[in-house]
């Protein structure tokens, strides 16, 4: 991982340089304690950024005390687990709050597809320390990289992530075949091309992670600047209580 000046966010950190370990990025974070803030001022911003996700300077709003209103409604679509399975979107959610990132395990990008893994590792953590909202609760992780994220790639990375709660790891069998995803979420997604015309094998896309209550709508939508496993959480919390309410007011 590139840093800025001298003095760099931690020993561990700074010996992180290969792509799939900036991916895993989040296995070592999640262990550090906060920086001070004269360190935190002279790292690269994408360093700053997983550590203002992980241990972010604001705190949330109370769950229940807002409303997130509904942004748009998802279609279903077929997608391949890690298993090379094919796998629906809806009846993975099924009757959950689902958290969706897309991004792609070769992303070097530290304040991108890393940053997400980082919050979702976070968020999974979380999580399992409240097994009332856990089994409410899925996250998904899509790659737009099929050629390159395998199942049983996509496997490898699970493994390490080592979810404590409900995440799958999902990808297409080709690149077109994920288009009408993309599209139905509004993800932007570009290979970038070399000047021979072969492919850089890096894609140009912006950091979206999006909150869908159990009737497949976006709630929110999540990206660098404002986005934490807490953040999620409450907002979790609060379209779960929105919704036992309307089910509590429709039984009377």
């Amino acid at each position: 991982m590139r840093v800025g000046t001298a003095r760099p966010l931690h020993p561990t950190v700074q010996a992180v340089t290969n792509v799939r370990s900036r991916l895993l990025l989040c296995a070592v974070l999640l262990t550090l304690p906060p920086l001070p803030a004269s360190v935190a001022q002279d790292t690269d911003p994408a360093s700053a950024a997983i550590q203002s996700a992980l241990q972010p300077q604001f705190t949330p709003p109370t769950p229940g005390t807002y409303t997130l209103p509904t942004i748009e409604t998802v279609s279903d679509h077929i997608l391949l687990d890690s298993t090379g399975k094919q796998v629906s979107l809806f009846a993975l959610t099924a009757d959950k709050i689902a958290v969706i990132s897309f991004m792609y395990t070769r992303c070097a990008d530290v304040g991108g597809c890393p940053l997400a893994a980082a919050v979702l590792q976070h968020l999974d953590r979380l999580l399992s320390e409240r097994p009332e909202l856990a089994g409410r609760v899925v996250l998904l992780s899509v790659s737009f990289d099929p050629e390159r994220d395998s199942p049983a790639r996509l496997t490898e990375v699970r493994e390490t992530l080592s979810p404590h709660t409900e995440w799958h790891f999902l990808t297409s069998k080709t690149f077109a075949d994920l288009q009408p995803v993309l599209a139905d979420f509004h993800q932007s997604v570009a290979k970038l091309w070399q000047e021979d015309g072969s492919w850089s094998g890096v894609f140009r896309h912006v950091l979206k992670v999006y909150l869908l209550d159990a009737e497949h709508k976006v709630r929110n939508i999540y990206s660098t600047g404002l986005f934490s496993a807490q953040l999620v959480l409450n907002d979790i919390e609060t379209v779960l209580l929105e919704a036992d309410k309307h089910t509590a007011t429709g039984r009377r």
